[in-house]
C-alpha cells in the first residue's frame, strides 16, 4: 500500500443508499467490513418497509434513517453529508443490492486522490444486457461532453469521491432525487477541476441479483439527458468539451466487448 492510498484508507467513509433491500444488505455490510474494516459504514434506509434498517444494523453498519422514500439521489446526499461531518476526507460509495462487489473496493482506493473520482467501470465488462449497455453508453456520450473529458460508466454506482467534490452537496436539495444526481456531480467536479477516473469491474446483473434493478433505463436517462441539455445550453454548447469528450470515448471503445 502507498503513502497515498494509506492516507486515504485511513480517512474513508463508506455510504450505501437502501431501499427494500432485506435480501442482500446483510451480506453486503459484512463483506465491506471485511474489506475495509476501519472504515465507518453508513447505510441510509430509504424509507424501506420489509427490515433493511435493522438487517444492516444487526450487520454493523451505522444506519441512517430517511424521512419516507425520497429517493437514491437524495439518500447519497444524506450520508454523503453525515460521512463529511465525521470527517472523512473520501467517501466511498455502493449499492446495496449486491452488484458491487465490496471486495473491488480496495482496488478502487488505490487511485483515490482529492483531485478526483474513481469509478468502478462495467464498460469493458461482459455480460451486460444489450438494453443496458445501449443506455449507459448513450449517457456516457452526454455526461462525457458535459463533463469536457471521457467519463467511463457514469451509470455506475460503485465509486469514491474526495471531500472537495462534496463541499456544495445542498445546491442539490429538492431536485436530483433519483439517480441524476449521480450524473451531475460528475459534471459539477469536473467544471471545478476535479476529473474521474475508472477502474474495471465485474458486470452483476440477472441471476446474481435477488431483486430487479430500481434503475428505469427510459425514464432515467431521458431525466439525466435533460439536466445534461440545459448545462450544456448554459455553456453555449461547449464544442471543444464536445471534441476531446468524444476522441477520449472513442479511444475506450476500442476495449469494449
Amino acid at each position: 500500500m502507498t503513502d497515498a492510498t494509506a492516507a486515504a484508507a485511513a480517512s474513508l467513509a463508506v455510504v450505501i443508499p437502501a431501499y427494500q433491500e432485506a435480501a442482500t444488505i446483510a451480506s453486503v455490510v459484512a463483506r465491506v467490513r471485511a474489506a475495509l474494516p476501519e472504515a465507518p459504514l453508513l447505510v441510509v434506509d430509504d424509507g424501506s418497509t420489509d427490515g433493511t434498517a435493522a438487517l444492516a444494523a444487526a450487520s454493523g453498519a451505522e444506519v441512517v434513517a430517511m424521512p419516507g422514500n425520497q429517493g437514491k439521489g437524495a439518500a447519497l446526499r444524506r450520508g454523503m453529508a453525515e460521512a463529511l461531518a465525521r470527517g472523512a476526507a473520501f467517501v466511498a460509495t455502493l449499492d446495496g443490492d449486491g452488484q458491487h462487489r465490496p471486495e473491488d473496493l480496495p482496488r478502487l482506493l488505490a487511485l483515490a486522490r482529492p483531485d478526483r473520482i474513481v469509478i468502478g467501470s462495467r464498460r469493458h465488462a461482459a455480460g451486460q444486457p444489450a438494453a443496458r449497455r445501449r443506455a449507459n453508453r448513450f449517457a456516457d456520450f452526454w455526461i462525457s461532453w458535459a463533463a469536457g473529458h471521457a467519463v467511463a460508466d457514469s451509470q455506475s454506482g460503485l465509486r469514491i469521491y474526495p471531500a472537495a467534490a462534496l463541499t456544495e452537496l445542498a445546491r442539490y436539495d429538492g431536485r436530483a432525487r433519483r439517480f441524476s444526481f449521480e450524473s451531475e456531480i460528475l459534471i459539477d467536479a469536473a467544471r471545478a477541476g476535479i476529473t474521474s477516473v475508472a477502474a474495471d469491474i465485474p458486470a452483476l446483473y440477472g441471476g446474481t441479483l435477488r431483486r430487479p434493478s430500481h434503475f428505469r433505463p427510459v425514464a432515467d436517462i431521458a431525466r439525466i439527458v435533460l439536466m445534461v441539455a440545459g448545462k450544456l445550453l448554459a455553456r453555449g454548447m461547449d464544442p471543444a468539451g464536445l471534441w476531446r469528450s468524444q476522441a477520449e470515448l472513442r479511444r475506450l471503445a476500442k476495449r469494449d466487448p
